[in-house]
Protein backbone atom coordinates (compact mmCIF):
# COMPACT_ATOMS: atom_id res chain seq x y z
CA UNK A 1 0.00 0.00 0.00
CA UNK A 2 1.25 3.39 -1.17
CA UNK A 3 0.45 6.72 -0.52
CA UNK A 4 1.87 9.24 -2.72
CA UNK A 5 0.65 12.89 -2.48
CA UNK A 6 3.04 15.26 -4.72
CA UNK A 7 1.41 18.63 -3.11
CA UNK A 8 3.55 16.99 0.16
CA UNK A 9 6.79 17.12 -1.69
CA UNK A 10 8.91 20.45 -1.31
CA UNK A 11 9.67 21.67 -4.56
CA UNK A 12 14.06 20.42 -5.08
CA UNK A 13 16.02 22.81 -3.03
CA UNK A 14 13.21 24.55 -0.85
CA UNK A 15 14.51 22.19 2.16
CA UNK A 16 18.42 23.16 1.76
CA UNK A 17 19.77 25.32 3.79
CA UNK A 18 22.93 26.75 4.39
CA UNK A 19 24.58 26.57 7.97
CA UNK A 20 26.93 29.07 6.46
CA UNK A 21 24.24 31.44 6.31
CA UNK A 22 22.98 30.95 10.16
CA UNK A 23 26.50 31.58 11.22
CA UNK A 24 26.09 35.14 9.63
CA UNK A 25 22.66 35.99 10.88
CA UNK A 26 22.00 36.69 14.86
CA UNK A 27 18.25 36.97 14.55
CA UNK A 28 15.43 34.68 13.27
CA UNK A 29 12.13 35.25 12.34
CA UNK A 30 9.88 33.87 15.14
CA UNK A 31 5.79 33.53 15.74
CA UNK A 32 5.00 35.11 19.17
CA UNK A 33 2.72 37.09 21.58
CA UNK A 34 3.60 38.71 24.70
CA UNK A 35 0.44 37.98 26.07
CA UNK A 36 -2.57 35.08 26.05
CA UNK A 37 -5.83 35.92 24.00
CA UNK A 38 -7.14 35.37 20.50
CA UNK A 39 -4.97 35.24 17.20
CA UNK A 40 -4.27 39.11 17.11
CA UNK A 41 -1.92 38.64 20.03
CA UNK A 42 0.47 36.61 17.21
CA UNK A 43 3.10 38.37 15.12
CA UNK A 44 6.13 37.63 13.37
CA UNK A 45 8.87 38.76 15.32
CA UNK A 46 12.96 38.91 15.12
CA UNK A 47 14.42 36.93 17.99
CA UNK A 48 18.23 35.80 18.70
CA UNK A 49 19.29 32.46 17.33
CA UNK A 50 19.24 30.35 20.43
CA UNK A 51 22.64 28.53 21.05
CA UNK A 52 22.55 25.15 22.26
CA UNK A 53 23.26 23.88 25.62
CA UNK A 54 25.04 20.51 26.56
CA UNK A 55 22.88 17.58 25.17
CA UNK A 56 21.34 20.22 23.11
CA UNK A 57 20.61 20.68 19.37
CA UNK A 58 19.79 23.88 17.62
CA UNK A 59 17.34 22.71 14.06
CA UNK A 60 17.03 25.07 11.76
CA UNK A 61 12.87 24.62 11.36
CA UNK A 62 11.51 24.27 7.88
CA UNK A 63 7.97 21.92 9.05
CA UNK A 64 5.97 22.86 12.54
CA UNK A 65 2.94 20.51 13.74
CA UNK A 66 0.21 22.49 14.51
CA UNK A 67 -2.91 21.39 16.82
CA UNK A 68 -5.63 22.31 19.07
CA UNK A 69 -3.10 22.44 21.86
CA UNK A 70 -1.20 25.46 20.09
CA UNK A 71 -4.88 27.19 20.50
CA UNK A 72 -4.88 26.51 24.18
CA UNK A 73 -1.53 27.68 24.35
CA UNK A 74 -2.28 30.94 23.15
CA UNK A 75 -5.11 31.63 24.71
CA UNK A 76 -3.40 30.89 28.34
CA UNK A 77 -5.46 27.89 28.78
CA UNK A 78 -2.52 25.47 29.57
CA UNK A 79 -0.52 27.89 31.68
CA UNK A 80 -2.24 26.59 34.96
CA UNK A 81 -0.65 23.28 34.51
CA UNK A 82 2.97 25.13 33.52
CA UNK A 83 5.76 23.82 35.50
CA UNK A 84 6.27 27.96 35.96
CA UNK A 85 4.99 31.26 34.69
CA UNK A 86 4.85 31.55 31.25
CA UNK A 87 8.08 33.80 29.92
CA UNK A 88 6.79 36.17 27.12
CA UNK A 89 7.65 36.88 24.04
CA UNK A 90 6.00 33.34 24.00
CA UNK A 91 7.25 30.96 21.05
CA UNK A 92 4.86 28.03 20.90
CA UNK A 93 5.35 25.51 18.70
CA UNK A 94 5.20 21.38 20.63
CA UNK A 95 6.92 19.81 17.70
CA UNK A 96 8.04 20.16 13.92
CA UNK A 97 10.84 19.14 11.81
CA UNK A 98 13.89 20.34 9.82
CA UNK A 99 17.39 19.50 10.08
CA UNK A 100 20.73 19.77 12.64
CA UNK A 101 22.66 22.99 12.63
CA UNK A 102 24.42 22.38 15.49
CA UNK A 103 25.06 20.06 18.26
CA UNK A 104 26.21 21.40 21.72
CA UNK A 105 28.65 19.53 24.08
CA UNK A 106 28.28 15.50 24.72
CA UNK A 107 25.70 15.04 21.88
CA UNK A 108 27.31 12.14 19.87
CA UNK A 109 24.49 10.79 18.64
CA UNK A 110 23.00 13.53 15.70
CA UNK A 111 25.45 15.88 13.23
CA UNK A 112 25.17 18.80 11.12
CA UNK A 113 22.96 18.22 8.30
CA UNK A 114 20.79 15.29 9.76
CA UNK A 115 16.80 15.62 9.45
CA UNK A 116 15.08 15.16 12.31
CA UNK A 117 11.84 15.60 13.99
CA UNK A 118 11.28 16.76 17.53
CA UNK A 119 8.94 17.25 20.46
CA UNK A 120 9.21 19.93 23.43
CA UNK A 121 6.99 19.74 26.48
CA UNK A 122 3.27 20.37 25.88
CA UNK A 123 2.72 22.47 29.43
CA UNK A 124 5.94 23.93 30.27
CA UNK A 125 7.42 27.48 28.99
CA UNK A 126 9.45 27.35 26.35
CA UNK A 127 10.82 28.70 22.65
CA UNK A 128 9.36 26.40 20.47
CA UNK A 129 9.22 25.37 16.81
CA UNK A 130 6.56 28.11 15.19
CA UNK A 131 10.30 29.76 14.42
CA UNK A 132 13.04 29.37 12.31
CA UNK A 133 15.36 27.71 15.12
CA UNK A 134 14.79 25.83 18.24
CA UNK A 135 16.91 24.39 20.67
CA UNK A 136 15.71 20.67 21.57
CA UNK A 137 17.41 18.24 24.01
CA UNK A 138 18.61 15.37 22.29
CA UNK A 139 16.67 12.85 23.57
CA UNK A 140 13.44 14.48 22.11
CA UNK A 141 14.84 14.67 18.56
CA UNK A 142 14.72 11.24 16.08
CA UNK A 143 15.56 11.23 12.22
CA UNK A 144 13.02 11.43 9.80
CA UNK A 145 11.10 8.19 8.99
CA UNK A 146 12.27 8.18 5.36
CA UNK A 147 8.79 7.41 3.89
CA UNK A 148 7.58 10.97 5.78
CA UNK A 149 8.28 14.58 4.03
CA UNK A 150 9.29 16.93 6.60
CA UNK A 151 5.74 18.21 6.90
CA UNK A 152 4.37 14.73 7.59
CA UNK A 153 7.13 14.29 9.99
CA UNK A 154 6.62 17.72 11.61
CA UNK A 155 3.11 16.50 12.51
CA UNK A 156 4.16 13.31 13.88
CA UNK A 157 5.84 13.72 17.38
CA UNK A 158 2.43 14.57 19.36
CA UNK A 159 -0.66 12.36 17.67
CA UNK A 160 1.87 9.85 16.94
CA UNK A 161 3.02 9.12 20.63
CA UNK A 162 -0.28 9.36 21.48
CA UNK A 163 -1.41 6.74 19.02
CA UNK A 164 1.18 4.58 19.47
CA UNK A 165 0.76 4.67 23.78
CA UNK A 166 -2.81 4.02 22.90
CA UNK A 167 -2.08 0.80 21.07
CA UNK A 168 0.92 -0.39 22.31
CA UNK A 169 0.40 0.21 25.91
CA UNK A 170 -3.07 1.32 27.00
CA UNK A 171 -4.92 -1.28 24.59
CA UNK A 172 -1.95 -3.70 23.76
CA UNK A 173 -3.34 -4.75 20.48
CA UNK A 174 -2.33 -7.88 19.11
CA UNK A 175 -3.00 -10.20 16.21
CA UNK A 176 -6.51 -10.94 15.70
CA UNK A 177 -7.90 -8.62 18.10
CA UNK A 178 -11.05 -6.73 17.05
CA UNK A 179 -10.60 -2.64 18.12
CA UNK A 180 -12.71 0.13 17.40
CA UNK A 181 -11.36 3.36 16.77
CA UNK A 182 -13.38 6.28 17.20
CA UNK A 183 -12.32 9.42 15.63
CA UNK A 184 -10.49 7.37 13.01
CA UNK A 185 -9.88 10.32 10.42
CA UNK A 186 -8.45 12.90 12.98
CA UNK A 187 -4.82 13.43 13.96
CA UNK A 188 -4.46 10.45 17.05
CA UNK A 189 -7.12 8.39 15.49
CA UNK A 190 -5.68 7.85 11.58
CA UNK A 191 -2.46 7.09 13.04
CA UNK A 192 -3.66 4.94 15.80
CA UNK A 193 -5.76 2.43 13.00
CA UNK A 194 -2.45 1.99 11.33
CA UNK A 195 -0.22 0.96 14.27
CA UNK A 196 -3.37 -1.17 15.25
CA UNK A 197 -3.13 -2.66 11.31
CA UNK A 198 0.39 -2.92 11.84
CA UNK A 199 0.03 -5.21 15.30
CA UNK A 200 -2.69 -7.64 13.30
CA UNK A 201 -5.66 -6.05 14.79
CA UNK A 202 -8.85 -5.68 12.89
CA UNK A 203 -9.92 -2.40 13.13
CA UNK A 204 -13.49 -1.02 12.82
CA UNK A 205 -12.90 2.84 12.21
CA UNK A 206 -15.84 5.55 12.79
CA UNK A 207 -14.71 8.47 11.08
CA UNK A 208 -16.09 11.75 9.95
CA UNK A 209 -17.68 12.74 6.97
CA UNK A 210 -18.10 10.50 3.82
CA UNK A 211 -14.18 12.16 3.06
CA UNK A 212 -13.10 10.48 6.40
CA UNK A 213 -14.48 7.02 5.69
CA UNK A 214 -13.02 7.10 2.35
CA UNK A 215 -9.51 8.15 4.40
CA UNK A 216 -9.95 5.49 6.85
CA UNK A 217 -10.55 2.53 4.41
CA UNK A 218 -7.82 3.53 2.56
CA UNK A 219 -5.63 3.00 5.63
CA UNK A 220 -6.27 0.03 6.12
CA UNK A 221 -10.20 -0.01 8.37
CA UNK A 222 -11.37 -3.83 8.18
CA UNK A 223 -14.84 -1.77 8.29
CA UNK A 224 -15.78 2.45 7.99
CA UNK A 225 -18.52 4.01 9.17
CA UNK A 226 -19.59 7.49 9.03
CA UNK A 227 -19.80 8.44 12.65
CA UNK A 228 -22.52 11.61 12.07
CA UNK A 229 -24.52 9.22 9.57
CA UNK A 230 -25.18 5.40 10.55
CA UNK A 231 -25.92 4.16 13.78
CA UNK A 232 -23.32 2.85 15.51
CA UNK A 233 -24.71 -0.29 17.51
CA UNK A 234 -25.61 -2.70 14.03
CA UNK A 235 -21.74 -1.88 12.78
CA UNK A 236 -20.41 -3.63 15.74
CA UNK A 237 -22.98 -5.76 15.99
CA UNK A 238 -21.73 -6.74 12.50
CA UNK A 239 -17.78 -6.19 12.86
CA UNK A 240 -17.82 -8.07 16.92
CA UNK A 241 -20.45 -10.49 17.36
CA UNK A 242 -19.41 -11.67 19.90
CA UNK A 243 -17.68 -8.39 21.72
CA UNK A 244 -15.30 -5.86 21.08
CA UNK A 245 -11.46 -6.57 22.66
CA UNK A 246 -10.54 -3.19 22.63
CA UNK A 247 -11.57 0.51 22.24
CA UNK A 248 -10.23 4.36 21.40
CA UNK A 249 -12.03 7.04 21.93
CA UNK A 250 -9.88 10.34 20.17
CA UNK A 251 -12.90 12.54 21.05
CA UNK A 252 -16.12 12.81 23.07
CA UNK A 253 -19.49 10.90 21.84
CA UNK A 254 -22.67 10.08 22.83
CA UNK A 255 -22.11 6.36 21.58
CA UNK A 256 -19.60 6.26 24.52
CA UNK A 257 -22.24 3.88 26.48
CA UNK A 258 -22.52 1.73 23.36
CA UNK A 259 -19.63 1.37 22.79
CA UNK A 260 -18.43 0.36 26.22
CA UNK A 261 -21.52 -2.45 26.11
CA UNK A 262 -20.13 -3.70 23.33
CA UNK A 263 -17.24 -4.56 24.77
CA UNK A 264 -16.51 -8.15 25.82
CA UNK A 265 -15.70 -9.09 29.51
CA UNK A 266 -11.86 -8.28 29.93
CA UNK A 267 -12.15 -5.72 27.35
CA UNK A 268 -9.85 -2.60 27.26
CA UNK A 269 -10.64 1.31 26.56
CA UNK A 270 -8.46 4.20 26.47
CA UNK A 271 -8.85 7.85 25.90
CA UNK A 272 -6.51 10.96 25.96
CA UNK A 273 -7.23 13.49 28.16
CA UNK A 274 -9.42 16.00 27.55
CA UNK A 275 -12.01 13.21 25.87
CA UNK A 276 -15.49 12.65 28.35
CA UNK A 277 -14.92 9.22 30.15
CA UNK A 278 -16.95 6.55 29.32
CA UNK A 279 -19.44 4.60 31.39
CA UNK A 280 -17.68 2.77 33.88
CA UNK A 281 -18.00 -1.32 34.04
CA UNK A 282 -16.31 -3.59 36.67
CA UNK A 283 -15.18 -6.17 33.76
CA UNK A 284 -13.15 -4.41 31.81
CA UNK A 285 -9.88 -2.10 31.90
CA UNK A 286 -10.29 1.89 31.30
CA UNK A 287 -7.53 4.48 31.34
CA UNK A 288 -7.10 7.63 30.32
CA UNK A 289 -3.57 8.98 29.10
CA UNK A 290 -1.78 12.18 28.33
CA UNK A 291 1.11 13.92 26.71
CA UNK A 292 3.80 12.37 28.65
CA UNK A 293 2.57 9.17 27.76
CA UNK A 294 2.75 9.96 24.26
CA UNK A 295 6.11 11.72 24.53
CA UNK A 296 7.80 8.15 26.24
CA UNK A 297 6.02 6.40 22.18
CA UNK A 298 7.76 8.74 19.76
CA UNK A 299 10.65 6.70 19.08
CA UNK A 300 8.55 3.93 18.42
CA UNK A 301 5.46 5.68 16.48
CA UNK A 302 8.90 7.21 14.51
CA UNK A 303 9.84 3.13 13.97
CA UNK A 304 6.39 1.97 12.78
CA UNK A 305 6.31 4.90 10.29
CA UNK A 306 9.76 4.17 8.98
CA UNK A 307 8.38 -0.09 8.96
CA UNK A 308 5.21 0.81 7.50
CA UNK A 309 3.09 0.72 5.72
CA UNK A 310 1.70 4.26 6.66
CA UNK A 311 0.28 7.67 5.55
CA UNK A 312 0.51 10.84 7.74
CA UNK A 313 -2.28 13.16 6.57
CA UNK A 314 -1.86 16.63 6.15
CA UNK A 315 -4.71 18.39 5.30
CA UNK A 316 -3.71 21.68 4.50
CA UNK A 317 -0.55 23.75 5.02
CA UNK A 318 -0.22 27.64 6.27
CA UNK A 319 2.56 30.13 6.09
CA UNK A 320 4.40 30.61 9.82
CA UNK A 321 2.75 34.56 9.22
CA UNK A 322 -0.49 32.64 8.60
CA UNK A 323 -1.16 30.60 11.71
CA UNK A 324 -4.55 32.04 12.62
CA UNK A 325 -5.77 31.11 9.05
CA UNK A 326 -3.99 27.50 10.88
CA UNK A 327 -6.31 27.82 13.96
CA UNK A 328 -9.82 28.68 12.24
CA UNK A 329 -8.69 25.53 10.22
CA UNK A 330 -8.59 23.90 13.17
CA UNK A 331 -11.94 24.61 13.74
CA UNK A 332 -13.67 23.01 10.94
CA UNK A 333 -14.13 20.04 9.82
CA UNK A 334 -10.91 18.36 8.50
CA UNK A 335 -8.94 14.89 8.32
CA UNK A 336 -5.61 14.24 9.57
CA UNK A 337 -3.34 16.97 10.53
CA UNK A 338 -2.22 20.87 9.71
CA UNK A 339 1.32 22.05 9.69
CA UNK A 340 2.76 24.95 8.99
CA UNK A 341 5.76 26.03 6.88
CA UNK A 342 8.68 27.72 8.04
CA UNK A 343 10.13 30.57 5.62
Amino acid sequence: MTFDDPTLHPAPGSEDFSVTGAALDETMLALAFERFGGPEVLSLVERPIPLPGAGQVLVRVLSAGFGPWDVLEREGALAPFASSAPVFPYVPGAEGAGTVVDVGAGVQRLREGDRVCGLLPLRSPKQGFHAQFVVVDADHLWPVPPRLTLPQAAALPVDGGLAMHAVAVALALGPGDTALVFGASGGIGHMALQFARQRGARVLAVASGADGVALAERLGADMAIDGRRHALAPALRIFAPDGLDAALLTASTPDAGTIVDALRPGGRIAWPRGVSAPPARDDIAASAFGAGAGARQVHAACRAAARGPFHLHIEARFPLADAAAAAAAIGRHHLGRIVLDVP
